[in-house]
């Protein structure tokens, strides 16, 4: 069912917050953002598959210290709810920023969250990057 406006505005901030957090390197920031449950998941755009909170830190940290830094421009948000699970889908771009210059290609980004005590959290995150042939 599409979300009302307060749920709406809830994950589209969720969205918002963890970009954020991400570009900034701040795996504090992305880790606050997660429920601290050991079944979370994220599916990166690259082969990494993280399960649980333990994964998801040791990749966040890697990535602090890595290279690259991913950031993202949305150009269609949809936003659905079912009791107090939401999910997101999100298409735009992703920039990946290395010292050798910017590469932008598409991307799609799906986040289920779940409210818990007046807060939503994040259950899952996958990113893709769709590639035309």
């Amino acid at each position: 069912m599409k979300a009302d406006a307060q749920t709406e505005a809830a994950m589209v901030g969720m969205l918002d917050s963890f970009c954020y957090a991400f570009q900034a390197r701040d795996a504090e920031a992305v880790m606050r953002l997660f429920a601290p449950d050991p079944d979370v998941v994220v599916v990166t755009s690259e082969e990494s598959l993280l399960r649980g909170p333990d994964e998801l830190q040791a990749f966040l940290r890697a990535y602090a210290q890595g290279p690259t830094t991913y950031s993202w421009t949305w150009d269609r948000l949809e936003v659905s709810t079912a009791d107090a699970v939401a999910w997101l889908l999100a298409e735009g771009t992703e920039t990946a920023a290395t010292h050798a210059g910017d590469h932008k290609h598409p991307y799609r980004m799906t986040m289920v969250c779940e409210k818990r005590d007046a807060q939503w959290l994040l259950l899952q995150v996958h990113g893709s990057s769709p590639h035309h042939g």
